[in-house]
């Protein structure tokens, strides 16, 4: 299933990212500013984590999560029509072994890098900005003050990195020129950026859209980008 659906998880992630340029055109992400809120934050905060459940859903099927405890009633729980319903206590129960916690997102324009996974480094823990998800959709008028611009920032770097961990939908996003290297043609990222890290190559690679960055391990480079010159 995952593959079918690549297409379309990274246009919608690109076209999340449009609208936050646009928003961030006018309001800067500055430190000043990450308290900033409104229904346009509160619409992107909602779709981050619309997309990163669906994202999640659609990599479970990945061969890779077999031998997770209880998978197959966590797939079917995707389907389910009552409860128990699928939540994000599924998705840090399969994918928290892949050590989301521990992956850092470049926010380009400014520098800035965040692991906005990292509160899955405990077993019981989610993201701070996932909780402001739930409780602005459950009640969109009365939680409004939390969606952030600081929130949605976190929300948007989570939804990019899952998107380029998903391993089903790395060859489209190669093809896009999404995951790239500056020394690796196409066939030679399809031959290594397919696979789990540290991805089998010495050379650099790396995802980037117009403002995220992340720079996949590798058995060259088993280290995070310390800066975004990588980006460049």
């Amino acid at each position: 299933m995952a593959q079918s659906q690549a297409l379309d998880a990274i246009e919608s992630f690109l076209e999340l990212e449009r609208r936050f340029s646009k928003f961030c055109d006018v309001v800067t992400f500055i430190p000043a500013h990450s308290k900033v809120h409104s229904p346009v934050l509160a619409g992107l905060l909602l779709d981050c984590g619309s997309l990163s459940e669906s994202i999640f859903k659609s990599a479970l099927d990945n061969a890779r999560y077999d031998s997770v405890a209880g998978i197959a009633a966590i797939r079917a729980k995707r389907y389910a029509t009552r409860p128990p319903y699928y939540n994000i206590n599924d998705s840090r129960l399969v994918f928290r072994s892949d050590q989301f916690y521990a992956k850092k997102v470049w926010y380009i324009p400014r520098s800035d890098s965040s692991f906005p996974w990292h509160a899955w480094q405990q077993t019981t823990k989610n993201p701070i900005w996932w909780a402001s998800y739930n409780n602005v959709k459950h009640d969109r008028f009365g939680n409004i003050s939390q969606a952030k611009l600081g929130t949605v920032m976190h929300a948007m770097q989570a939804t990019f990195l899952s998107l380029v961990q998903t391993l089903d939908f790395r060859e489209d996003l190669i093809k896009l020129g999404i995951i790239r290297s500056p020394t690796l043609n196409v066939a030679g990222l399809l031959a290594s950026a397919t696979h789990w890290e540290p991805l089998p190559t010495a050379d650099i690679v790396f995802a980037k859209t117009q403002l995220f960055g992340y720079k996949f391990k590798t058995t060259g480079s088993l280290s995070n980008a310390t800066d975004i010159s990588v980006f460049l």
